[in-house]
């Protein structure tokens, strides 16, 4: 563990910055898409018409009439203050795990894909899933 660690640090710090950037941006993007589905997930079912009230757009057509436009990034200062710590875990979790696999099963690729894919995945969960929880009752604000 030590010695890939020590021959490996400057790639550690790159897949840590490569996370944090990576984490950033996708909070920017995918937060209103996340409003909009917690949204139409929080809805009682008996209540929701597909065509007419049910549907993504005019949830979020409704959300930016009543509420403005920053109403679509409501519930993202949870995941904001995770992400610089969530996805350096990810990356570096999965870029241990790749190396480490690389070096004691040179042949086999999709393996390293696997194995550090399940250590990223694995090292980023304990800390994202408590985040998640609470970041959904920002969602349902109102100004």
């Amino acid at each position: 563990f030590f010695s890939i660690m020590s021959e490996s640090r400057n790639e550690v710090y790159i897949d840590l910055i490569a996370g944090w950037a990576s984490g950033a941006i996708s909070i920017f993007c995918s937060q209103p898409i996340d409003t909009v589905l917690t949204r139409i997930q929080a809805r009682p079912t008996n209540n929701v018409i597909i065509n007419k009230t049910g549907c993504a757009v005019s949830t979020a057509k409704s959300l930016v009439e009543s509420q403005g436009m920053l109403a679509l990034w409501r519930g993202s200062s949870p995941m904001i203050g995770a992400i610089p710590f969530q996805n350096p875990l990810m990356m570096a979790g999965y870029g241990y795990g790749k190396r480490w696999c690389e070096k004691h099963e040179p042949d086999d690729v999709l393996l390293g894909v696997f194995i550090g894919g399940c250590t990223g995945g694995v090292a980023q969960s304990f800390l994202m899933s408590p985040v998640e929880v609470s970041s959904v009752p920002f969602i349902f604000l109102t100004r």
